[in-house]
């Protein structure tokens, strides 16, 4: 076995990876320096992000490395969330809080370009794809700690997956370049199935490429005696090549032409489906032309059948012009016959103008006729109500009786009075008493009713008739009860009233007989002695006025009879006004007849004139009606006439070529019906044409489909979209942004590769190990031509 130098291709190969690297579009070194343009200007940067990784894809450090060109700005802001800021520059100290991260230069040691690093892993969980790596040695899995020397073939599988928490410009826009180099003298063989692999002087370089949003699993496999692998190389960057543009003007047309094409798919649907639907159309189309030709032949036999009905028309057709002929004459006379229907109408309607007036004389005369009934009625109605009053002053005059004379003895009847007053308020337990107060009762009530004319007889009588039989004594009872509720305690003047107003004399006496009795109670002799002077007096004065009131009875008696006559007479000539009021009552109802009837004939006469005006209106267009109708009667003979000519020319013309056109018809539909049923069977293939088309919709919509998401994001490119900062969206938009990502190394240390190890460790910082890696890949270069 021939030990090849294991240094020497170790570096070769070291160098070569670096190459690769830095022939890709990675901001890696400083770029020139850009002329000052002044304050104000703001800066610009580059963002590159390093990651390295395990054996298996998990993250051990990461770092953001940016390259500001301050453009004469003498300071700098950036946002991101760091572990640890270091100035790769100069010594300026940042000042970091909350996110924000700033470096303040002096103006006279402001740098024009400026890099500083940010550790941080934060960038790594928002890569656009999440990379895992597993291995294994002749089929069998193996850890990756365990390969480094081993003989066989060892199995590198990457599994690049799309990361749900990228950024939707992310997801569009970055691609991804997974690289690893081999040495072909140290491997025996090399398959990478999907991947390009090229020879570069003894360098085999193994490139992959994942579409943006795409998933891919590849697998390497090496062959080797002495197996080592210094680890894959992933870059990711979004696709800014001009080259793309065309992808970015597909993607802003992808809706347009979705709709276009949807369109126009559906309007190959419906034609194809029209064209599938025409079959059967086509052939009922054929079959009607095929029923056609059965009636074609069917009327070619019936056709001497229609000859004769056209013959049979043409004789009906000539009597009905026969008949339209006297019209025109008919028509004439009609007219004549309405014009002087006019005439008369007229001379009707100016006799009626004339009766007008004679109407008019006769509405005023009932109506003043109207008015005289009322005047009777109300005569009458006043008749009646005095033979009422006739028959009652009738009835009070038959009725009248002798005026009373009883006026006398006034004084003994005063005195009777007060014999009763004082009886009924002196000891009512004396029996005897008793007994004479009810007979004083009744003798007054004799003496004031007129039935004795002196109080000795009225006391007489009472005395004689003192028992509950009489009737003085029931109305002795009566005044009994009536003192009783004037009261012992009552004045003589209130029983006084009491007792005249039950006979219905005035009070204005009880005051009178209780002045005398007042005076001739006192018991004053003179007194006394005037009092009856006084009474004696007023009885003979009442004597005088009953021989006054005896005549006066005596005329009365005379008179009243005759009088009496006389209002009966009256009041039977009231009840023959009965009769002239139901007279009164016709004539009011032969009025009211009168009336409607003069009022229905106004309404006549006004219709009579209202018809007038109707036909004179109507009459003109009637006579152009009557013309009309002439000129058709006429015009329809002479029509039938020609009509009748020109079956009978169709008749003969039928006749001649009928044999003619019932060959040639035949001929035509049976031609049409062969042509439909051949066309019928060409459309009948649009089933096989629309799977067809079916099947390519379903091809460029899968293809549509798996380039805009479904499996990459190819479609949905934009090249011209402003990139975005990895580290904040607060950050402007960066001039470039790179991913470099580098996985761990399987091999065996040698001894002078821990000497450079040890050495290159001592360097310290991230950036001064890059500055180391470009030193390496300087010298690998110059190593492959020695």
């Amino acid at each position: 076995m021939v030990h090849k130098p294991r240094f020497r291709a170790s570096r070769h190969t070291r160098a070569f990876a670096l190459l690769l690297a830095a022939t890709l579009p990675v901001t890696l070194v400083p770029v020139g320096a850009a002329e000052e343009i002044g304050d104000g200007v703001t800066p610009t940067y580059d963002e590159a992000y390093y990651a390295t990784l395990d054996y298996y894809g998990n993250l051990t450090e990461g770092s953001v490395v940016k390259s500001y060109a301050l453009n004469g700005a003498t300071a700098l802001t950036d946002y991101g969330t760091y572990d640890e800021v270091v100035n790769l520059t100069d010594g300026t100290v940042p000042s970091t809080k909350d996110g924000t991260t700033t470096f303040d230069f002096s103006k006279e040691d402001a740098p024009s370009h400026f890099y500083f690093e940010g550790k941080t892993a934060a960038p790594f969980t928002a890569l656009p794809w999440t990379i895992t790596m597993s291995y294994t040695l002749n089929g069998v899995p193996t850890k990756a700690e365990d390969l480094a020397g081993k003989t066989g073939t060892v199995d590198i599988n990457l599994n690049i997956l799309p990361n749900i928490n990228a950024s939707d410009y992310a997801k569009n826009n970055y691609t991804l370049e997974a690289m690893a180099l081999f040495n072909q003298d140290d491997i025996l063989s090399l398959k990478a199935e999907g991947a390009q692999v090229q020879l570069v002087g003894n360098l085999r370089t193994v490139l992959f490429l994942a579409l943006p949003g795409e998933e891919r699993h590849f697998t390497i496999e090496v062959g080797s005696d002495d197996f080592t692998f210094d680890g894959m190389t992933f870059l990711m960057v979004p696709a800014t090549l001009a080259q793309l543009d065309q992808i970015a003007e597909l993607s802003d047309r992808k809706d347009e032409l979705e709709d276009d094409y949807e369109k126009l798919n559906d309007s190959l649907d419906t034609t194809l489906n029209a064209l599938n639907n025409m079959t059967g159309s086509l052939n009922a189309s054929a079959k009607g032309l095929d029923e056609l030709n059965k009636a074609r032949g069917t009327i070619s036999a019936g056709k001497g059948t229609i000859y004769d009905g056209i013959d049979t028309s043409k004789l009906d057709m000539e009597s009905i012009a026969a008949l339209l002929d006297p019209v025109a004459e008919q028509v004439q006379a009609a007219s004549e016959t309405l014009k002087e229907s006019k005439d008369i109408l007229q001379t009707m309607n100016d006799v009626t103008v004339s009766l007008r007036t004679e109407l008019s004389q006769t509405q005023n005369a009932l109506k003043n006729l109207e008015d005289d009934s009322k005047d009777l009625k109300d005569l009458a109605t006043d008749m009646e109500n005095l033979k009422g009053s006739l028959r009652s002053l009738e009835s009070a005059l038959r009725n009248i009786e002798d005026v009373s004379t009883g006026s006398s003895g006034s004084g003994d009847s005063l005195k009777t009075v007060v014999g009763l007053h004082n009886a009924f308020t002196g000891a009512a337990g004396d029996s005897a008493a008793t007994s004479l107060n009810d007979a004083q009762f009744v003798a007054a009530l004799a003496l004031a009713g007129g039935a004795n004319s002196t109080t000795a007889t009225a006391l007489a009588t009472a005395l004689a008739t003192n028992d509950s039989t009489s009737p003085y004594y029931e109305k002795a009872m009566q005044l009994h009860a009536l003192h009783q509720q004037v009261g012992s305690d009552g004045s003589f003047e209130t029983f006084c009233k009491a007792v005249l107003l039950s006979q219905g004399k005035s009070t204005d006496l009880a005051y009178q007989m209780n002045k005398i009795w007042v005076a001739y109670s006192t018991g004053d002799t003179n007194d006394q002695a005037t009092l009856d002077l006084l009474l004696s007096s007023m009885d003979s004065a009442l004597a005088e006025l009953n021989t006054t009131t005896t005549g006066v009875n005596d005329t009365l008696g005379k008179v009243k009879a005759p009088t009496a006559d006389v209002i009966h007479q009256l009041a039977s000539i009231c009840d023959e006004m009965d009769a002239l009021y139901s007279f009164i009552d016709d004539a009011k109802d032969l009025t009211h007849i009168g009336q409607s009837a003069t009022q229905k004939a106004d309404v006549i006469l006004s219709d009579m004139d209202g018809l007038q005006n109707l036909l004179s209106a109507y009459e003109p267009k009637a006579q152009e009606s009557l013309k009309t109708l002439e000129d058709l009667s006429v015009t329809a003979a002479g029509s039938i006439r020609n009509a009748e000519k020109l079956i009978t020319d169709t008749e003969n013309l039928a006749r001649t070529s009928g044999a003619q056109l019932d060959a040639g018809t035949k001929q035509t539909l049976e031609g049409l019906a062969s042509a439909l049923r051949r066309t019928a069977a060409a459309l009948a293939t649009s089933k096989d044409i629309k799977a067809t088309k079916d099947n390519l919709d379903g091809i460029i919509t899968d293809t549509w489909d798996e380039h805009t998401g479904d499996v990459d994001n190819l479609l949905n490119m934009d090249s011209t979209a402003a990139a975005e900062s990895l580290t904040s969206g607060q950050n402007p938009t960066p001039q470039s942004v790179q991913i470099l990502i580098r996985s761990q190394e399987i091999k065996v240390p040698d001894k002078d590769e821990e000497e450079t190890a040890a050495t290159t460790a001592d360097k310290g910082s991230f950036w001064s190990r890059v500055g180391q890696m470009f030193q390496d890949f300087w010298s690998s270069i110059t190593g492959i031509f020695h």
